[in-house]
């Protein structure tokens, strides 16, 4: 199995010293229009830094889970990048302060929490965990796994807004609960549907004993940029549902931990 090291030495980006030098990424909206991110010049160490922190942060996750960023460890490098254009003062991971860059594996109390009850009372509400009870009005349309916070929109379902220094990326999906309610996920990019997948967590590496679904076009979100993750629950139960991937911020918004 190949780690984050491994891959960016592969790639040519895992060096001591140096810098790589400004870049224009270009990516392809659902609607094949062309965009193009600005990619600031950069510290070969930072990237270096981001290598080994993702490594050990990764030591105790499945090894599925481990391929996944190794495979898009370039991409994710071009994400921190394009962040850091704003920034402007480099990836220092644990180290960081202020204005550097520093990273997190999502977590649930990121996110806004989706279920009806928070629906119908219209209160901002952090996720205390991926568990959710999923109800029959759950399996009747479908629901919101991922949006804004309530507290910066007038009603739920509005698609999550990257500030100005910060990006995500999603690679694939988990699913820990022992009957999942989930067969299928609709990603929303730049508001536009970017892309619809079966999710089979009953029939996902039943040999292993994990459920983990890799998406088959990775997300990735960048400054001002906006997404919104809509699920199909095709039974009633308890769901574990969780994301795969990375939030990239300043650390100055990473140090708290119901941090947004």
């Amino acid at each position: 199995m190949q780690s984050v090291v491994e891959a960016l030495k592969a790639q040519d980006y895992y060096k001591a010293s140096g810098r790589i030098q400004e870049q224009m990424l270009k990516t392809i909206t659902p609607t094949g229009e062309t965009r193009e991110h600005k990619m600031s010049e950069m510290d070969y160490s930072d990237i270096k830094i981001f290598a080994e922190e993702m490594d050990i942060a990764l030591q105790l996750q499945n090894p599925l889970v481990q391929s996944l960023f190794a495979k898009n460890a370039a991409t994710l490098v071009s994400l921190i990048r394009v962040i850091n254009t704003e920034s402007a003062s480099g990836f220092k991971g644990s180290n960081g302060a202020g204005r550097q860059l520093d990273s997190l594996l999502l977590r649930a109390e990121q996110f806004q929490n989706p279920d009806p009850a928070i629906v119908a009372g219209g209160l901002p509400g952090r996720r205390a965990s991926w568990i959710r009870p999923i109800a029959a009005a759950d399996v009747a349309a479908a629901a919101n796994f991922i949006e804004r916070d309530y507290a910066f929109a007038t009603a739920h379902g509005q698609d999550l807004l990257m500030a100005d220094e910060e990006g995500i990326a999603i690679l694939g999906f988990a699913n820990t609960a022992a009957a999942p309610c989930v067969d299928a996920v609709q990603i929303r990019y730049l508001a536009q549907l970017y892309n619809i997948q079966n999710i089979d967590f009953e029939m996902a590496n039943p040999f292993i004993g994990d459920a983990i679904c890799e998406l088959k076009q990775p997300l990735f979100v960048y400054p001002k940029e906006s997404a919104r993750v809509q699920v199909n629950y095709y039974q009633v139960g308890i769901d574990e549902l969780r994301p795969i991937g990375l939030w990239v911020k300043m650390a100055s918004n990473l140090r708290t931990l119901l941090t947004d």
